[in-house]
């Protein structure tokens, strides 16, 4: 997990390496497994597989990806060909309009043909600016929807509809900065590759504008280079962004003409569709503010061309190459992704259709909530945790929703008109009924069910601690990850414990900033956090050891928040697996105990494949140890030693007074 960038969410995809049956093919017995259990575990693996050419790493999770995008390019090329129509009428209409749009996307002779007429007209509307007046109306009219995820909008902001900070009860707009072409330090870096970096961008701003059929070109691109420069030293850090307390800004609509002078800010939301929109959360106060002020003083004509050259850059994918950076030998990937993106669940509800049964969410819906009991029989045994605390950690166990494989309510797409051939329009609708459904929201009550930026196709996992929600998408729950008809032992060692893992990130110190409804501020008492983070410090020191080379070892500091959660997800996954059992011993298999495959499962999910430069940056950037570390802390399991027989004098033997336990 990750601390927030630019989100009430601590939103990531979960980096999962996993088998669903414990591979006693890639044990290694040569290995004591009190010395290197990654190894005893992998040994075979490792030695019998090589990274891919192109790539820095590989895992068993890489493979997983790698599968389920081929799926979703079948699933998206056979709508297309429509072979097979679907005898369900919806799932017909959705693949219809998947097909339409993916032609239309892969017709490159049709784009290249139309030229730049599409997007004449807007081009022709910023030429007709005459004022600032009109200008804020018209930045109104391109605002962002944003989608939660760390992606800065192209306009000048964006709107991201979610719950508030400090009201659960309904949806509010959070203002967010945007309207760069490249990353904000870009622009501020002096150093040299950072400066042939915009001289690029200038350079590709000046292209578009002599192909908009502007003159001077190079002047031009001069001035609204120098323009992006100005918007880039109002912008926030990522430090700052990430920083929730510094983006917990409530704005009322008046304050935007009180501290935001600039911009006609009743024009700008009238376009936007925010006029009757009251309150606000800004994220970026100083982005906001600066950004206005630029709106007042940045001559007119430069703004124009600003706009000509997003809004040129915005639909590049759909218009002739020329607008591109470059001309892709195969339209394929691109088609691939765009129509994934435009229509991302009306793809996914063909890919539940035919990857994720509803056994398949029925044996997840079980392991879950087996999860969730181990849980609730944990807490009150905490010792770092005061008796208040514990009554409201279970209160937000309680209420934490967890959505699996798909979201509950799909998205209604009939009245999404998708035309075959036309590659522009069909952006240019789905963008504006996007934005449509958002700003429809507004004001109503909170859905604890929306699914938003996490698509059922995608290996991948979201936390939202506002609302108090966690989503694990229907990619996750299949082979080599999770088999439903499986191995028990082997699930829980494996899918068990990356769930667990997600679901202690909303009692942790992150989680700690959001109570159970989603409200912003602190529910542990100083004392409580004192206490936790007495017994999380052993659990540093061990990192501090792991050292792959010589003068290379992971920072405990850095990569302690993540190897709790591993350890808490170990843990508590055994206690649901042990559940599972139903009070019944578990039956050997392949010469395997269940409780030697559910950690020979942990250890597997971690293996790994990476270049030695991949691997130190890794340990420089990363908040997760390397996999052998993290398939490491089964040393702190007490169950473990018994599993498999590990005494004093191996290597990762610990004494059980060193051992960490901290959830």
């Amino acid at each position: 997990m990750r601390t927030p960038k630019l989100r009430t969410s601590l939103a990531a995809l979960l980096a999962l390496s996993a088998v669903a049956v414990a591979a006693p093919s890639d044990i290694d017995r040569t290995v004591k497994p009190g010395d290197d259990f990654y190894r005893f575990a992998n040994n075979i693996w490792l030695k019998t597989n090589s990274i891919p050419a192109g790539r820095a790493s590989y895992d068993t999770s890489s493979g997983l990806r790698d599968e389920t995008a081929r799926r979703v390019r079948e699933l998206i090329q056979d709508a297309d060909a429509n072979t097979a129509p679907n005898p369900d009428p919806t799932l017909q209409s959705l693949r219809q309009k998947i097909g339409d749009y993916y032609a239309s996307q892969m017709d490159g002779a049709a784009i290249e043909a139309k030229g730049l007429a599409p997007l004449s007209g807007e081009i022709a509307v910023i030429a007709a600016i005459k004022d600032h007046d009109a200008l804020s109306a018209y930045l109104g009219s391109t605002i962002g929807l944003d989608d939660g995820s760390d992606t800065q909008p192209d306009a000048i902001f964006g709107v991201w509809i979610h719950q508030g900070f400090h009201d659960p009860s309904r949806y509010l707009p959070h203002i967010v900065q945007g309207g760069l072409g490249l990353d904000r330090d870009t622009y501020l870096d002096p150093a040299p590759d950072k400066a042939a970096a915009r001289e690029t961008y200038r350079a590709h701003i000046a292209v578009l504008l002599k192909l908009a059929g502007l003159a001077d070109p190079d002047a031009r691109a001069a001035r609204v280079l120098d323009l992006e420069i100005a918007i880039a030293k109002a912008h926030a850090s990522d430090a700052d962004t990430a920083d929730i307390v510094k983006t917990d800004n409530a704005w009322h609509r008046g304050d935007f003409d009180a501290k935001a002078p600039g911009l006609n800010w009743r024009a700008y939301f009238k376009a936007a569709g925010l006029d009757a929109a009251n309150d606000f959360v800004v994220w970026q106060p100083a982005a906001v503010t600066g950004t206005a002020a630029l709106v007042a003083s940045t001559p007119l004509d430069t703004w124009k061309d600003y706009l000509a050259v997003h809004r040129i850059a915005h639909y590049a994918s759909v218009l002739p190459a020329a607008y591109g950076d470059a001309a892709a030998p195969d339209r394929t990937p691109q088609a691939i992704a765009a129509t994934n993106a435009a229509l991302g669940e009306a793809v996914g509800r063909l890919y539940v259709a035919r990857y994720f049964p509803p056994e398949s969410k029925a044996a997840a819906s079980v392991m879950v909530e087996n999860i969730r009991a181990a849980y609730r029989a944990r807490i009150p045994k905490l010792t770092w945790m005061s008796p208040e605390t514990k009554e409201k950690a279970l209160a937000k166990l309680a209420a934490l929703k967890i959505g699996l494989g798909y979201p509950d309510s799909w998205t209604d797409y009939s009245d999404l008109a998708i035309l075959r051939g036309d590659a522009f329009g069909n952006l240019k609708r789905v963008e504006t009924f996007a934005l449509q459904r958002g700003l429809a929201k507004l004001g109503g009550p909170v859905d604890p069910g929306e699914w938003t930026n996490l698509l059922p196709q995608i290996v991948g996992a979201v936390i939202y601690f506002t609302p108090n929600t966690e989503q694990f998408s229907a990619g996750l729950f299949q082979p080599p990850y999770f088999d439903p008809t499986g191995d028990a032992a082997s699930n829980y060692g494996s899918a068990g414990a990356g769930l667990a893992h997600e679901i202690s990130h909303s009692f942790d110190e992150l989680g700690n900033i959001y109570d159970a409804q989603g409200n912003l501020g602190m529910w542990w008492p100083a004392d409580d956090l004192a206490r936790y983070r007495a017994a999380d410090a052993p659990l540093a020191a061990q990192l501090d050891a792991d050292c792959p080379q010589p003068g290379l070892c992971v920072s405990g500091k850095r990569a302690l928040s993540e190897s709790v959660a591993d350890l808490a997800g170990i843990e508590t996954a055994h206690d649901a697996y042990i559940m599972s059992l139903k009070g019944h011993p578990d039956v050997v298999k392949n010469g395997l105990t269940g409780e030697q495959r559910f950690f020979l499962a942990f250890a597997q999910r971690w293996r790994r494949l990476q270049t030695p430069d991949n691997l130190r940056q890794q340990i420089a950037t990363d908040i997760h140890p390397p996999g052998e570390y993290r398939a490491d802390n089964v040393r702190n399991v007490d169950v473990w030693y018994k599993a498999f027989g590990v005494k004093p004098g191996d290597k990762l033997y610990l004494d059980p007074k060193a051992r960490v336990h901290v959830w």
